[in-house]
């Protein structure tokens, strides 16, 4: 099930079917889908090793990513990329802070794969200076993908400190193709790379996860249209049943909705537009996820509910997009204080 939301170029027309050929194939592992496809240095400026694509072309891949339930840190490493690039964070560091990026050798090692990065965002953490530098103390709850990463990028007073010396606590999820994790930080040494970043990191990873957002909700509602096609009852095909075609096409325009809203965010990063765009394309992309996964068990019948269709995968990525970097209420409340 095709969307219309939004017209793409020849090139990244594309790299969707590159990117959805290469996630339906068996055995891509993540050397694969970081060397021979370059997918994690697809947004990266050409001068640290990436090839110079946009945020539009990032959410594409995660679209196609969410689509197939991607195990992988390929949301987690996009999003730590996009906080670090000097082109696509603040426009200007504070007066008298360090440079916005200091040094490009994490930035080069996220894009060429070696390396694994995870956002810890909160205000649980507080830096310090030290005898050796800036250390940071406290805790960080459901770091997305922390479980696989090498490196943190964790906001202290609304910076952003690199750091590899993380206490690491794996934690059981309800989405058991991504892992979380707990991080515990003391006197963890750490190095400035975004003065004034963290703003513009959460709303990094917020559009990145409407977009996975979008490609689990198109797959879930692929899943069911096909089923109601394919699927007979009284001697005529599920989806001649007017009831069933009316929930679906409400569904459809659920997707249309988010999918339109997501691809808008992408398109407006690096715009001051973006710190409203994002958290807004995070609450549509995430509820319609949501909101079509659990319609889609409902739909499917009794096949829905057993372990074997992979419905009830898509619900539960759809449930953790749902609460991660935001709840509902948590996104209105913020997009209303933004607006008044």
């Amino acid at each position: 099930m095709e969307s219309f939301a939004g017209e793409f170029t020849p090139e990244q027309t594309a790299l969707r079917e590159s990117v959805r050929d290469f996630f339906a194939s068996p055995g891509y592992s993540w050397a694969r889908l970081a060397g021979e496809l370059g997918l994690t240095a697809l947004a990266v400026a050409e001068e640290h090793g990436g090839f110079g694509a946009t945020a539009v072309e990032a959410g594409i891949v995660l679209e196609e990513a969410g689509a197939a339930l991607l195990s992988a840190p390929l949301l987690s490493t996009t999003a730590a990329i996009l906080a670090l690039d000097p082109a696509s964070g603040p426009p200007e560091p504070p007066i008298g802070a360090p440079a916005l990026y200091p040094a490009s050798g994490l930035l080069a090692s996220l894009a060429a794969g070696a390396t694994i990065g995870a956002l810890a965002l909160g205000d649980g953490v507080e830096a310090r200076p030290s005898a050796n530098g800036i250390v940071l103390d406290g805790r960080v709850e459901h770091v997305l993908d922390g479980d696989a990463a090498d490196v943190f990028l964790v906001e202290a007073a609304g910076d952003l400190y690199a750091t590899d010396a993380a206490v690491v606590q794996a934690v059981p999820t309800l989405d058991t193709t991504r892992g979380q994790a707990t991080l515990i930080l003391t006197a963890a040494p750490a190095r400035p790379v975004a003065p004034g970043g963290a703003a513009h990191a959460l709303a990094v990873v917020r559009a990145l996860l409407a977009a996975e957002c979008v490609g689990v909700a198109r797959a879930a509602l692929q899943s069911t249209v096909d089923h109601l096609r394919t699927r007979h009852q009284f001697g005529v095909p599920l989806s001649t049943f007017q009831a069933l075609r009316h929930r679906v096409a409400d569904l459809y325009v659920l997707l249309e909705q988010a999918t339109s809203t997501a691809r808008y965010a992408l398109r407006c990063h690096g715009t001051a537009e973006f710190a409203v765009a994002a958290p807004l394309a995070k609450l549509c992309a995430a509820e319609a996820a949501w909101t079509i996964t659990r319609e889609s068990i409902q739909l499917l019948g009794g096949i829905g509910f057993t372990w074997e269709h992979p419905a009830h995968r898509y619900l539960k990525r759809a449930t953790a997009g749902h609460l991660l970097f935001g709840d509902p209420p948590t996104l209105r409340r913020q997009l209303l204080a933004q607006v008044l």
